[in-house]
């Protein structure tokens, strides 16, 4: 029996040959890759944070997902709003780039003036705001 194979492409190749089993083998193999690529992609995220820094995984992360030609999936159950904003705003993308900006700001915080104190201040409140009502929500359940 031949393999089952990925074309250049990104086509899947099952062989004429193959059973009615080893199709189900493959299906499931497939159905099990779908069911658990949220779950890979995080570790592989952790590991690459860890290992070569958060800003070295987005930049990885954005020019894979470019030249992949991945798009956001609107399908996806997620924590955004359901219009067209969430294309351009996700609260995924808004923890990533916090981390970032965390990660740059660390060792200059310590020498910023009162005002560029509180312009950070203002620009955090609403989204401490939002944290703790999520947080009184589930505390309520």
């Amino acid at each position: 029996m031949q393999l089952t194979t990925i074309t250049k492409d990104k086509q899947l190749v099952i062989p004429d040959d193959t059973t009615a089993e080893q199709w189900a083998d493959i299906h499931g193999s497939i159905m099990l890759a779908k069911r658990m690529a949220g779950k890979w992609l995080k570790a592989s995220r952790e590991y690459g944070e860890k290992n070569f820094g958060l800003d070295f995984v987005a930049e990885t992360e954005v020019q894979m997902e470019f030249t992949l030609g991945i798009e956001v999936n609107d399908k996806d159950e997620s924590s955004n709003a359901k219009d067209k904003s969430k294309a351009i705003v996700t609260i995924e993308g808004i923890t990533q780039s916090f981390k970032l900006w965390q990660r740059k700001i660390k060792d200059d915080i310590e020498n910023w003036d009162k005002e560029r104190l509180g312009r950070a201040l203002s620009l955090l409140e609403p989204i401490e705001a939002q944290a703790r009502a999520i947080r009184e929500r589930l505390n309520a359940e």
